[in-house]
C-alpha cells in the first residue's frame, strides 16, 4: 500500500496515466450487474460516470496499489467521490494495450456506491 507520506506522486502520476486514456477513449468499465446497478442508484449516465473519473483527484485516493482480488499479480487502485450524499467506490487500473505499440488502457472494475465508509488519507485536515 502506498503510504500518504511517500505516496502522493505515485497516486499524481497514476492518475495522470488513467485520465489520459480515459480522455482518449482507451478505458473499459466492467460489464458487472453491480456496476450497472450502481449507475440506476446514483441516478447518473455512462457520460456523467466518465465525467466523475475525469474529475478524480488526489484527495479522491483512498488505497492503492495493492493486489487484485482476483488476479494477485496485478494491482489495483482505490479512489472514492462523493455523488448526491452517497460516496461511490471506485476501483481501477491502468495496463498495457497489447493492441497499441506503446500504449496504455484504462480498466475500470467497480464503479458503484460503497459498501462501507472510505477513508481518504490525502484530504485536507487527514494528514
Amino acid at each position: 500500500m502506498v503510504r500518504p507520506m511517500d505516496g502522493r506522486s505515485n497516486v499524481v502520476g497514476f492518475l495522470s496515466r488513467f485520465k489520459s486514456c480515459v480522455m482518449l477513449d482507451f478505458f473499459h468499465v466492467r460489464d458487472r450487474d453491480k456496476n450497472i446497478q450502481g449507475l440506476i442508484d446514483l441516478g447518473i449516465n455512462v457520460s456523467q460516470r466518465r465525467e466523475i473519473l475525469l474529475g478524480l483527484e488526489t484527495e479522491n485516493y483512498v488505497e492503492g496499489p495493492k493486489p487484485d482480488d482476483e488476479d494477485s499479480s496485478k494491482e489495483v487502485w482505490v479512489f472514492g467521490k462523493e455523488c448526491g450524499g452517497i460516496q461511490i467506490y471506485i476501483k481501477m487500473r491502468v495496463v498495457e494495450d497489447k493492441k497499441r505499440k506503446d500504449g496504455y488502457r484504462a480498466l475500470v472494475w467497480s464503479f458503484h456506491p460503497a459498501e462501507h465508509t472510505l477513508s481518504f488519507p490525502y484530504r485536507k485536515g487527514v494528514e
